[in-house]
């Protein structure tokens, strides 16, 4: 996934980016709710890898799609497939569906604290993190 974003500052050779709304915000039904809060723009501090960026500088930004499904994967999938193979089993050897509810959610809860821990050791790598791909045209229009 590739966005486009403005550097605003650069702080300790990272530099914050602010990436404007997407066209679908203008649609969506938390428009007024986001944009109130101050939410309607987002900021990244991501890595400049010793590259010359400047402030005030237009880069494209990218998530590797590889990243985004993994993440997928652990937030939604995992924790379900976990959760109704605990169900199984505790149904299985006791033959009692209050057992096995019981079972599905003590792994579902079990699982979303795999999720964290998982997400903490790969928070501190860059697997994850959006990075700057090239700088963008100046005269090029963000919109």
């Amino acid at each position: 996934m590739r966005e486009l974003g403005k550097i605003v500052r650069i702080v300790d050779g990272k530099g914050i980016v602010q990436l404007e709304a997407k066209g679908g915000c203008k649609h969506c039904g938390m428009n007024t709710f986001c944009h109130a809060t101050g939410t309607g723009t987002r900021e990244l501090t991501l890595g400049l890898h010793g590259r010359g960026f400047k402030e005030g500088e237009l880069v494209e930004i990218e998530t590797p799609a590889r990243s985004l499904m993994t993440a997928a994967f652990l937030v939604f999938i995992l924790p379900l497939v976990l959760s109704m193979a605990a169900y199984f089993i505790v149904f299985r050897l006791t033959g009692d569906t209050g057992y096995g509810l019981l079972g599905f959610f003590g792994c579902f809860v079990l699982a979303e604290v795999l999720i964290s821990r998982i997400d903490r050791w790969f928070g501190r790598g860059s697997f994850f993190e959006p990075r700057i791909v090239r700088s963008v045209d100046k005269r090029m229009d963000v919109a």
